[in-house]
C-alpha cells in the first residue's frame, strides 16, 4: 500500500526521535544502593560518593531508616565505576565501588556485610579481601622487618582472595578493584623504609637503601597504569609515597615538596601525571606546605596540565588559598561523625559561639582549653580537629579525626600550622581568624575574645 508523502516524512521524523531518545537513555543511567541494618538500632545511613576521587569533592546523602532499611539512587553514566562510602554507624561501614546501571543490596548483621544484586561480585571481592588483610595483625613495636613482613602478608592475603573473583569481573574493572585493594597495603610496606633503625656498623642511609631493595621492592604488586586505575585515590596515595621513597633511595637525602613535584613530572606522563600532580598539590594545600614552594608548583602545573578537571580543581584551590578567609565572612560549612558515627554539621551550632581547634598529635597538650571551656556554658562549643592521625583524648567538646576525603577543610580555613584556632560567631560568620595561642597566657586573651563574640 502506498502511503502519502507527508505520512512517510512523519514516520521518518518519529524514528529519528526514537533513536535520539534511545541514545540519551543509554548515556544516562543510575546506580541503586539499598540495604538493611538488622541487629543494631541505627537511625540513619550516610552515603558519600566521588565522581572523580582525589579531584572532585564527595557528594554526601543521608537517609533515615524505615523498618531498618535504606535506599540510595545515584546518577552515574552507564558502565562507569564510581567509589562510594556507606556508613551506618555502630562499626558498619564500607568503602566500595558501583557501576552505572548496577544495583547493590547490603545486609549488615553480626559485624559483617552480605551483598546481593548485579554489583554484588565486585563489592564482595573488595570486602572479603579487606577482611583477610585485617586478619593479619600489624606489630605494635616499630620494627621495620616485622612490620614489612606483616604488610607483605596482607598483600598476599588480598591477592589470594582477588584471584578467586578474577573471571567474574571484566578486565578494566578487575584492574581497578586490584589497585584499590592492594594500594593501601603497598603504601604501608613502602613506609617501613623510614622505620629502619641505625646500626653501629653502617650509616642509616645505607641500611635503608638495602632494606628497600631486599624487603620492599620485590613484594610490591604490579598494577597496570591506565585511565581506570588512576581513579583510585588509594592508588594515587601509594604512588606518591613510592615517589618519595624512590627519590630518597636515588639521592640519599630527604626531599622537599618541589623535588617530589619535579620527580612526578619527570617519571609519569599523560592523564596519570596530571592526576598525580593534582593530588600532590591538593595534599600540599591541605597540609599547609611552604607558600613559596606551593605557588611555584601550582603555576608550573597550570601551564602543563592537559586534564581539564584537574586544571579547574587546582585553579580553584589556588584562588581560594590566595583569598583566604577573613573576619565577617560566612564560615565554610563541614560535617563530621560523632562517637556513634552520626554526622554532625557546623550548621547545628547556629546560635552558639564555636571554637575550631586544628591540632597535631605532636603538639604539646593544652590544659588551658579545659579551663577556658569551664568558663562558659553550652552557649560555646569546642570542635577539636586532629589533622595528623594522632587524636588526643580528653580535649573538651567534640573530637574529629580528619581523614583524606575531608582535608579540604584545612584549605577552606587556610590552616597552615598547628595548633590553629578559628572563632565562629553565633551568626555563623568568622569572628576571629588568629586568636592568641592559649599556651602563651593560660588562655586569658582567647577567653576574652570568646566573651566578646558572645556579646555580638
Amino acid at each position: 500500500m502506498n502511503r502519502p508523502p507527508m505520512m512517510m516524512q512523519l514516520l521518518r521524523i518519529s524514528c529519528i526521535f526514537l533513536m535520539l531518545a534511545g541514545t540519551a537513555a543509554a548515556q544516562q543511567s543510575a546506580a541503586v544502593i539499598t540495604g538493611r541494618v538488622v541487629d543494631h538500632p541505627v537511625q540513619k545511613v550516610s552515603l558519600s560518593y566521588w565522581y572523580d576521587p582525589g579531584i572532585s569533592p564527595a557528594v554526601t546523602q543521608d537517609t533515615l531508616l524505615k523498618s531498618d532499611s535504606f535506599y540510595f539512587r545515584i546518577s552515574v553514566p552507564a558502565g562507569r565505576v564510581i567509589f562510594f562510602y556507606a556508613d551506618a554507624g555502630s562499626g558498619y561501614n564500607f568503602y566500595g565501588m558501583i557501576r552505572g546501571g548496577d544495583s547493590l543490596q547490603m545486609v549488615m548483621q553480626d559485624d559483617s556485610i552480605r551483598f546481593g544484586g548485579s554489583g554484588a561480585v565486585l563489592n564482595r571481592a573488595v570486602y572479603t579481601a579487606k577482611r583477610e588483610q585485617s586478619a593479619v595483625q600489624l606489630p605494635v613495636l616499630p620494627d621495620a622487618f616485622r612490620l614489612a613482613a606483616a604488610w607483605r602478608q596482607r598483600l598476599q592475603a588480598a591477592d589470594k582472595v582477588l584471584a578467586v573473583y578474577r573471571d567474574s569481573i571484566n578486565t578494566a574493572t578487575w584492574a581497578l578493584v586490584r589497585s584499590h585493594v592492594l594500594a593501601e597495603a603497598a603504601a604501608g610496606l613502602v613506609s617501613t623504609v623510614w622505620k629502619v633503625a641505625v646500626a653501629p656498623d653502617s650509616t642509616l642511609e645505607e641500611r635503608q637503601v638495602l632494606f628497600y631493595k631486599d624487603n620492599i621492592l620485590p613484594a610490591l604488586p604490579e598494577i597496570i597504569l591506565s585511565d581506570t586505575t588512576v581513579t583510585s585515590i588509594r592508588y594515587l596515595n601509594y604512588l606518591l609515597q613510592k615517589a618519595e621513597a624512590d627519590y630518597f633511595i636515588q639521592h640519599r637525602y630527604e626531599c622537599n615538596n618541589r623535588a617530589i613535584y619535579e620527580w612526578l613530572k619527570t617519571h609519569y606522563s599523560g592523564r596519570l601525571r596530571d592526576r598525580l600532580l593534582a593530588h600532590s598539590l591538593m595534599l600540599g594545600f591541605a597540609a599547609g606546605n611552604s607558600p613559596e614552594e606551593q605557588e611555584w608548583c601550582v603555576r608550573d602545573y597550570l601551564e602543563l596540565v592537559q586534564d581539564e578537571a584537574c586544571k579547574q580543581a587546582i585553579a580553584k584551590l589556588y584562588g581560594r588559598s590566595r583569598k583566604g578567609i577573613s573576619r565577617g565572612v560566612t564560615a565554610p560549612v563541614f560535617s563530621f561523625p560523632d562517637a556513634q558515627g552520626n554526622l554532625v554539621s557546623l550548621r547545628q551550632f547556629s546560635g552558639k559561639v564555636v571554637l575550631l581547634h586544628f591540632y597535631s598529635g605532636k603538639d604539646p597538650l593544652l590544659p588551658a582549653l579545659t579551663e577556658i571551656k569551664n568558663c562558659f556554658d553550652d552557649s560555646v562549643t569546642f570542635v577539636n580537629i586532629c589533622c595528623d592521625g594522632n587524636a588526643v583524648r580528653g580535649l573538651p567538646g567534640w573530637i574529629w579525626q580528619l581523614d583524606e576525603q575531608h582535608r579540604d577543610v584545612l584549605t577552606q580555613y587556610n590552616i597552615s600550622k598547628y595548633p590553629s584556632f578559628i572563632i565562629v560567631g553565633k551568626n555563623g560568620k568568622v569572628y576571629a581568624i588568629k586568636p592568641p595561642d592559649p599556651a602563651v597566657d593560660r588562655g586569658t586573651a582567647l577567653t576574652n575574645i570568646i566573651y566578646e563574640a558572645l556579646l555580638q
